[in-house]
């Protein structure tokens, strides 16, 4: 056995797993670094990852061979767009021929290091397996430790992370951290519905309350609808996760601050990677930079594109040492990167929020729709309920439409109805600069989600 710790880790004078915070404002050191440090920093891990990839996985010597690249041609992050992306399919092949980690687990690593396995949903084809060393695992609490300090979870907080016992790692990493470092009292409830929710969330008292956007607006309403007043719980902060959330649709934060009557905190990653960013008491999104690198690429061409503006996100580890991901596309689109200072001190860049799924976005006259800004305009209108659905289809001249589904927040008529769907077409118009149509359906008529909600039926033709 190989054993993997902390100290493990190339000693570039920033620890990159401190078990403790830094002090009672920032969890890590790293968090504040004069930009000219952080980019030091960002190149030297990355030449290190580069040459322990090139030394300890043979999927990527192989990869980078095939395309004439070798470490000695990669000098810094200059040089990052001569590597070739890491795809998932790329990952699938390499677990299906060398099962079953492939490529995630380097070649000096065995079974006996790996201490935690998590596993894709698999929405996007075979789910891929993610095994994890102690130390590796530590660096993925790592990446939410922040978020979190900065959120101002404490020990004496009572903490629930709402989600299921299963290989899905996402809120794993918050509920460890709160647990194990911060030393907050961690209430475990991966088989509990929302009934027993509702009654233990005021009963335990808890504090801080962690989940998706959707799961956690769906239990507020339903403890509304009990008769519960929210505004006498216990419940002071809410962190979501896993969808579209305040960064991107500040309607959804807004929604969610409102029903629960707390702050609304967020936080975001990949499995495949770590927990890329979280927001600031400013209301800023953080990237943690010296954990990952972030590109953001022309869909089209995959050239970056100018600071600020928008793309497609791809990623690179800069300390991952199991299986470290090299240009890895995360298969999203993004609004971009700013390199401001923030009132908190912070040096990380800021993190203009997601756009959507590439594979959601479809072109309506000219202009890129997305499920971001649709959810954000529809959760505008204080007549919609948090329920919609949104079909991409082809008209009959192969063109791509959309077709949005939204319920209202209560009962009704006929003429109300196409009032709020009227509304709804205006503020869709006004923000996304292109005409759609809204139907109102009945209260109860969309599906209802526990965790990720799935509201996009892509329906349109595909060339052959």
């Amino acid at each position: 056995m190989t054993v993997i710790t902390p100290s493990s880790f190339p000693d570039v004078g920033v620890n990159p797993v401190p078990t403790t915070p830094f002090d009672g404002v920032y969890w890590n050191e790293a968090e504040r670094l004069p930009r000219d440090r952080l980019h030091a920093l960002q190149e030297e891990r990355f030449r290190a990852t580069i040459r322990y990839a090139w030394d300890h996985n043979r999927w990527y010597r192989a990869a980078w061979s095939d395309v004439g690249v070798t470490p000695e041609q990669i000098r810094g992050l200059a040089d990052i767009g001569k590597l070739p992306f890491t795809t998932k399919d790329l990952i699938r092949r390499s677990q299906q021929e060398a099962p079953p980690y492939g490529l995630m687990l380097a070649d000096r690593l065995t079974q006996a290091d790996v201490v935690r396995v998590a596993m894709t949903s698999g929405t996007t084809g075979k789910p891929v397996l993610l095994p994890f060393t102690q130390a590796d695992y530590a660096l993925w609490m790592e990446g939410v430790a922040r978020g979190l300090w900065a959120g101002g979870v404490r020990r004496d907080d009572v903490v629930h992370a709402a989600f299921g016992f299963t290989p899905f790692i996402g809120l794993f990493g918050a509920h460890d951290v709160a647990e194990r470092w911060i030393g907050a009292t961690v209430i475990p409830g991966g088989a509990w519905d929302s009934a027993i929710r509702i009654n233990m969330i005021p009963f335990l008292g808890i504090t801080v309350l962690m989940g998706t956007p959707t799961y956690l607006l769906r239990l507020g309403r339903l403890a509304v609808e009990q008769g519960h007043d929210l505004s006498t719980w216990p419940v002071k902060k809410l962190f979501v996760t896993g969808e579209v959330g305040p960064a991107s649709s500040p309607a959804t934060g807004k929604r969610l601050g409102e029903l629960w009557h707390a702050e609304v905190h967020e936080f975001c990653g990949t499995q495949e990677t770590n927990y890329f960013a979280w927001d600031c008491p400013h209301g800023h999104f953080h990237w943690n930079e010296d954990l990952i690198f972030a590109e953001v690429l022309d869909p089209e061409t995959r050239q970056p594109v100018p600071e600020g503006q928008p793309g497609e996100l791809v990623v690179t580890d800069l300390l991952q040492r199991t299986h470290p991901l090299i240009r890895f596309p995360t298969g999203d689109l993004v609004a971009g990167f700013e390199t401001v200072e923030c009132g908190c001190g912070r040096t990380f860049r800021h993190f203009k929020g997601f756009i959507g799924r590439i594979d959601d976005v479809a072109k309506i006259r000219g202009v890129s729709v997305a499920q971001a800004g649709l959810e954000h305009a529809i959760r505008s209108h204080p007549g919609a309920s948090d329920d919609y659905d949104i079909e991409f289809w082809s008209d009959a001249d192969g063109l791509d439409q959309v077709r949005i589904r939204v319920e209202p927040r209560s009962p009704v008529d006929a003429a109300a109805g196409a009032a709020l769907a009227k509304g709804i077409e205006q503020i869709i118009h006004r923000t996304l600069f292109v005409s759609m149509h809204v139907e109102i359906v009945p209260q109860g008529a969309l599906p209802r989600f526990d965790l990720k909600a799935k509201r996009i039926r892509d329906n349109r033709r595909r060339d052959e």
